[in-house]
């Protein structure tokens, strides 16, 4: 990512804090039945608009931190591309995890790994965590490519630990540790 000044943006995106506005368009994309399996690990019941307020009011604006930490990422030319946030974050031992979702027509530009690195360096260099961790189903190879690409290392497999389509997944585990992520990514922001 180029020199900003900046911390919340990269050279194609930046992050804002989620708008209660921002999820008419999650409701939307809650029709695309791969994505919603994948960051499910199944496929849930249909949403709906009180379910998005709901979901709204709980995290937009940053409401409950110690919870989820919730963005948007949008272009520099100000549309919503997705969201990502911090969850998971178990303070005592320094580890956390996130959530990325990039709507269908912004995927393939680099915007998630843009987003993630901004986040990456938020929790390991201003949050103290020390450790990221990212589960996701074997089938996922998108989550998969994307977590080697960030320098994760696959630290395990749960065998026929997902259920969804009719069979059982394995789990797969990756592991980023802070000083892995700032040799790869020496920006201090």
């Amino acid at each position: 990512m180029g020199d900003h000044s900046y911390f919340w943006q990269g050279d194609k995106i930046r992050l804002r804090p989620l708008q209660a506005e921002d999820v008419a368009q999650w409701l939307v994309e809650e029709q695309d039945s791969q994505t919603v399996r994948f960051l499910n690990y199944g496929i849930t019941l249909p949403k709906t608009e009180a379910d998005a307020a709901a979901f709204a009011e709980r995290y937009a604006n940053f409401n409950n931190l110690d919870e989820r930490i919730m963005f948007s990422i949008e272009t520099l030319a100000g549309e919503l591309a997705g969201g990502i946030n911090i969850h998971s974050m178990d303070r005592k031992n320094g580890t956390f995890e996130t959530g990325t979702r990039l709507y269908r027509h912004f995927r393939g530009r680099g915007y998630a790994y843009e987003a993630k690195c901004i986040v990456l360096r938020y929790a390991f260099q201003e949050l103290r965590f020390q450790k990221y961790n990212i589960r996701c189903i074997e089938i996922n190879e998108s989550m998969i490519n994307h977590a080697r690409r960030l320098g994760c290392q696959e630290e395990g497999r749960i065998r026929r630990h997902i259920y969804t389509n009719g069979r059982f997944y394995d789990e797969l585990i990756f592991g980023l540790t802070a000083e892995e992520f700032n040799s790869t990514n020496n920006e201090t922001g």
